[in-house]
């Protein structure tokens, strides 16, 4: 073999059996640290490139990928979480970090009691992180033990106001507990440190509604329809608070546009017909319940006792077309541990129904 050759391919030899490193570098802890911060400021997408980058520095790091497994989770991509949550429940862990990276893994997995284990080990190995109490509250809400999961959530808060991820979970919390005074505190402090975080803005105006609130309320879905401009459930709620505002043709201008996106809605045409009715327009109103009336056979019999209303009726009276207002309704079961944003009691759509 000529000379040059062989030098070449043994220097190819040797790189090849280079040891792996047997930790992440400086560099790739930094990166990782990043990611963290970035998430607890529900900064999702930066958050999920730094650790794609602190894995790609140091492939196969398990609590790495146990906190990615989470972002991804929130981000909606189920099968990469459960990717990285399957590798990172090998981990055997010896400090907070990998604790709660085993944990934030098995929450995912459905392991609910080792998860709570593995967060409680993490507070235990470092009582001043966050990541073991906002585990702790994360399994318990999935649990449904929605008062328990205060408690941790409440330390959560206290050991770092500033993250957006713990307030948002216990504003979640709070939610369901029906508080929604203390949620909405929650989810404007989201908005606070993370104003491009909209889902805060939904859900804010949400809790705003259910203390009669109807002008901030509107205020926040309006602000989260800016971004999210073709979200069904926020534009029936933002068409029930302008109608509880008296905002009659307002009301009706999102129930239009609900209707252009899904016209086989007949809840739609039957909460544009009260509206109509209310702005005085009793012809459209009947033309709106009809249609309800074809569409909507679980409430056939409520929607013709509005129809026989509104014919009966000598003249258009506003009044007499108001709906009673939206029954406040119950709490229903958490959907946090399914990684989508906080728990929305039933959708906008049952819960801006005029006729009931």
């Amino acid at each position: 073999m000529r000379p040059l050759l062989a030098a070449v391919l043994a220097g190819f030899v040797s790189a090849s059996a280079a040891p792996r490193p047997s930790a992440p570098d400086a560099k790739a802890n930094k990166t990782f640290t990043a990611a963290v911060r970035a998430y607890h400021r529900l900064e999702l997408q930066t958050a999920l490139e730094r650790f794609d980058q602190a894995l790609d520095a140091f492939p196969g790091w398990k609590t790495a990928s146990g906190f990615r497994a989470s972002c991804r989770w929130t981000l909606g991509d189920q099968a990469g979480a459960q990717e990285d949550a399957q590798l990172a429940s090998r981990l055997k862990p010896n400090d907070a970090a990998s604790y709660a990276a085993r944990g934030k893994a098995r929450l995912i997995l459905k392991d609910l009691p080792g998860a709570l284990e593995d967060f409680r080990a993490a507070a235990e190995a470092d009582p001043n992180s966050i990541e073991g109490p906002l585990g702790e509250g994360s399994v318990l809400s999935a649990s449904a033990k929605m008062r328990e999961a205060l408690v941790p959530l409440d330390d959560a808060v206290r050991q770092d106001p500033g993250s957006a991820a713990a307030l948002l979970m216990r504003g979640s919390v709070k939610d369901r507990l029906r508080d929604f005074r203390g949620a909405a505190e929650d989810y404007g402090a989201v908005i606070s440190i993370n104003p491009d975080f909209a889902w805060a803005r939904l859900y804010r105006g949400k809790a705003l509604r259910e203390l009669k609130d109807y002008r901030e309320s509107e205020s926040e879905l309006s602000a989260f329809l800016d971004s999210n401009p073709d979200h069904a459930d926020a534009g029936y709620l933002r068409s029930n608070v302008r109608f509880l505002l008296g905002d009659y043709r307002g009301a009706v201008a999102d129930l239009t546009k609900l209707i252009a996106n899904n016209p086989r809605k007949g809840s739609a045409y039957a909460n544009r017909g009260q509206a109509r009715a209310a702005m005085g327009d009793k012809a459209g109103a009947v033309l709106d319940l009809r249609k309800a009336l074809e569409l909507d056979g679980a409430r056939r019999d409520k929607i013709q006792s509005a129809i026989d209303a509104l014919e009966a009726a000598p003249a258009a009276d506003p009044d007499d077309a108001l709906p009673a207002k939206p029954e406040k309704p119950e709490p229903g079961p958490d959907r946090r541990s399914r990684g989508e944003p906080p728990p929305e009691r039933h959708s906008g759509e049952e819960e801006s129904l005029f006729i009931r």
